[in-house]
């Protein structure tokens, strides 16, 4: 690494408001750390969620050379030292000559993210609704017939145009249990949704209601 002057340390002075700045836009959750890659100790640190303090090694961050000559390294994954996942990414501070002298690195803890995202992806696998649907009236029974079909169309793994005469059975006893067939102009509209006739469907009805 090339020696650092008196001239790097002023410029090193330019960049703590940088990231002071970065930091507290994003506090709690950023921290921004000014690696000195001459001593290859922390220069300046703002909001430390990694408990570190300006003086402590570098050498747990240190880079290669062939990553110092690129301009922003990252985004990259690294684990703070409580397990927390951090997201980061590092600018190249370099010298008038576009030597590197300094990194700043930004790191983000994501942990929150990372919670809030498992707690979504819970949520998505609740039942459709923690309250009953409410009963259908002349405006929305096709939504409930649609729901009640659907839901066994799941169960089977096929559409209802597809069963067989027992699973259609089935079906149309539930239809029937669900009060849909007393709507006015329902009948049709049913026949038409799992794939049978009218006639049919008053046939099934028939002897589903044989059974009772």
């Amino acid at each position: 690494m090339p020696k650092k002057t008196k001239h790097d340390q002023q410029k090193f002075a330019a960049y703590f408001p940088i990231a002071d700045a970065i930091a507290t836009l994003f506090r709690p959750h950023v921290e921004v750390v000014i690696h000195d890659l001459s001593s290859l100790k922390v220069a300046h640190i703002a909001n430390p969620i990694s408990k570190r303090r300006v003086g402590d090694s570098s050498v747990a961050d240190q880079v290669s050379e062939d990553s110092l000559a690129q301009q922003v390294i990252g985004p990259y994954r690294k684990v703070n030292k409580d397990g927390r996942n951090m997201r980061s990414v590092t600018a190249v501070i370099r010298d008038i000559d576009q030597q590197p002298i300094a990194m700043m690195c930004i790191n983000f803890d994501v942990s929150t993210l990372e919670r809030v995202r498992d707690e979504m992806s819970a949520l998505a696998f609740l039942p459709e609704s923690l309250e009953p649907h409410a009963p259908f009236f002349h405006d929305n029974w096709r939504q409930s017939l649609e729901r009640l079909v659907q839901s066994i169309e799941r169960e089977q793994g096929m559409p209802a145009k597809s069963f067989n005469s027992g699973l259609r059975l089935a079906l149309i006893e539930k239809i029937s249990g669900s009060g849909l067939l007393s709507v006015r102009n329902a009948p049709p509209v049913i026949a038409e949704r799992i794939g049978i006739s009218r006639a049919a469907l008053y046939k099934y009805l028939k002897e589903v209601r044989s059974c009772v």
